[in-house]
């Protein structure tokens, strides 16, 4: 499990906005319930988190509505119980090299299997197009409904494409699928934000849970990964700058 400044809930100081909102609100209650009655240790949870992790790709994968919810939704409780077992470490006092190994394996296999998911997805919509009137040259002027789906098909294949080469590099550069959450306290705004925990600037957990969960769950899944390749592209961008200062 990552070592870093935390709380008396063994939640970090500061972090990112999607961790404080909507995760920690259930991970330190289940946190809590889990130490007091040792139920499971912290490697069994950080287990628990990769199989949901795994299964992400899974429901993505089924190029149905319902596996976009469910992938989604998967991924969400894949990131509250890797938050749980850093928590839980913590709280029984439980950590070990093992321990940081399987939660990195736990977060790669999480975002990798999200994202050859949605390649799937976009892929099979591609392919359903395909297997129905041949390929897009067989479109017509009065029925474009099937071109559309066909193009977002070809589209998102390109973008799932794109922002998993971004988000790999950030995470390369950054270092920001470990140790602290990054982002000074500076100015009246970031002050303000500190007193809720809350970091000034956006991580990648912000950007995965618009791109793995609110796109997924919603159907907005382009609109989401546009949205996503572009924070990415800002942070590198942000993070280049810094460190050629």
């Amino acid at each position: 499990m990552s070592r870093f400044d935390a709380d008396a809930r063994g939640a970090k100081k500061r972090d990112y906005w999607f961790t404080v909102l909507l995760t920690d609100p259930v991970a330190v209650p289940l946190t809590n319930f889990l130490a007091k009655r040792r139920l499971l240790s912290p490697n069994q949870v950080t287990m628990v988190s990769l199989v949901l992790g795994l299964s992400v790709g899974v429901f993505f994968a089924t190029g149905e509505r319902w596996g976009l919810v469910a992938g989604g939704i998967a991924f969400y409780l894949a990131f509250v119980t890797d938050c749980v077992d850093g928590k839980l470490a913590r709280a029984t006092g439980i950590t070990s090299d093992k321990g940081e190994a399987l939660d990195a394996l736990a977060d790669g296999g999480r975002r990798a299997s999200a994202s050859l998911g949605l390649g799937a997805y976009f892929w099979s919509v591609v392919n359903a197009f395909d297997s129905r009137v041949g390929d897009s040259t067989a479109c017509k002027l009065t029925d474009l409904a099937p071109c559309e789906t066909h193009s977002r098909g070809e589209l998102g294949l390109i973008l799932i494409f794109l922002y998993a080469i971004l988000a790999y590099y950030f995470l390369e550069i950054s270092g920001a699928d470990k140790g602290e959450a990054g982002g000074g306290i500076r100015g009246a705004w970031s002050q303000r934000l500190a007193r809720y925990r809350l970091l000034p600037n956006p991580g990648m957990p912000d950007v995965q849970a618009i791109v793995f969960v609110v796109g997924p769950i919603t159907g907005l899944v382009v609109p989401a990964l546009i949205v996503g390749i572009v924070m990415v592209a800002l942070a590198i961008l942000l993070t280049v700058v810094r460190r050629l200062r």
